[in-house]
């Protein structure tokens, strides 16, 4: 009997061993690091998925709503910016492969109404989501440039008239409990979203309203699990994301350049 009471103790304890090192192990893994030290420096944020890198023995993390950062295994070594391939053509940037697969899958999960849609009278050529703010001085001027405009003394053609077809998606910059967020949230539940969305653009005020079938709040967390950090931030189909303005002509320019 009491070998036996032994034999079961030995047991219990190396199989409390064995449980106590698989916890350090899987503690001191890279994602736990890199997670631990990320938490910490960023105060709580809100992480995205941590994978390797393009770089071996470096990863890729999103920062929810900040930057993109490359860190070392042992999470004490950050760097932040672009990445770039050297080609014999020169510098090319590099997209993380991870972001653009769920940019694609995103764009691709799209509902009809999701978007509020601003299309050439023509052919579509081309389409370009835009998250956008409309207290953001660039996201009006990006819609003052729908159609042509004059810019020192040249007539310009707009998005519309190159065979764009602007889709707009919400991106609240200071947050969804802002006035910014009520007023994109009054535009896709209005009746008539684009004549609201102009009105907002143009610094008018429509009627207040709500909806259960406001995108404002998923598209604000998605943008930021995707790497918007900031209004416009234009995301192409293919999933490219262009951070900031860019006037129509070299939006064109940007999505032919595969």
């Amino acid at each position: 009997m009491v070998l036996r009471t032994v034999k079961y103790g030995l047991a219990l304890g190396l199989s409390a061993m064995l449980a106590l090192g698989a916890y350090a192990e899987e503690a001191d893994s890279p994602e736990a690091l890199i997670k631990e030290s990320l938490e910490t420096l960023t105060g709580g944020a809100q992480l995205g998925a941590i994978r390797p890198s393009v770089i071996d023995g470096l990863y890729n993390v999103q920062i929810v709503g900040g930057p993109a950062v490359i860190i070392s295994a042992d999470g004490k070594h950050v760097i932040m910016g672009d990445m770039f391939d050297v080609t014999p053509e020169g510098l090319s940037p590099i997209q993380d492969p991870y972001l653009v697969d769920s940019r694609k899958e995103f764009v691709s999960s799209l509902g009809e109404k999701e978007s509020i849609k601003f299309a050439p009278d023509g052919e579509t050529k081309h389409v370009a989501y835009v998250f956008t703010d409309v207290d953001c001085g660039y996201c009006r001027r990006l819609h003052s440039q729908l159609h042509s405009y004059n810019e020192m003394g040249a007539k310009k053609p707009g998005y519309n008239d190159l065979g764009i077809e602007i889709r707009y998606l919400a991106y609240p910059r200071a947050g969804l409990n802002s006035p910014s967020a009520a007023k994109l949230e009054s535009a896709w539940c209005a009746d008539d979203q684009q004549a609201a969305l102009d009105k907002l653009k143009n610094l008018e005020s429509v009627k207040p309203a709500t909806c259960d079938a406001s995108p404002v709040e998923k598209q604000f967390l998605k943008g930021g699990e995707m790497g918007v950090t900031g209004t416009p931030a234009i995301l192409l189909p293919d999933g490219r994301l262009l951070v900031g303005y860019q006037p129509p002509e070299q939006l064109l320019k940007t999505i032919e350049q595969k």
